[in-house]
């Protein structure tokens, strides 16, 4: 995938073929093939593990940090800012 800039310059944005292939997850695939009943028991086994993370991080005093929002559901990096640090 490229990136074409308003000077004409065209950069890879992406390449796809060096990202790793990352299989259906087992909620999204079992929606996907309409086993609802597989889907409810992956996102139950997926809640479960997300409780006992909070619960292990509540025990040992370790703060959450989020990967991509900070306060008000606002991401890190939103596009503007990083469109601002392309050099053209």
């Amino acid at each position: 995938m490229y990136a074409k800039y308003e000077t004409g310059e065209n950069t890879v944005f992406v390449d796809t073929k060096k990202l790793p292939i990352i299989k259906k997850k087992d909620v999204t695939f079992n929606l996907k093939i309409r086993d609802i009943d597989a889907a409810t028991e992956a996102k139950h086994r997926l809640e479960e593990r997300q409780r006992a993370e909070a619960r292990e991080r509540k025990e040992k005093e370790i703060q959450w940090e989020t990967k991509l929002f900070h306060e008000c559901w606002v991401y890190d990096e939103p596009l503007l800012k990083r469109l601002g640090a392309v050099k053209h």
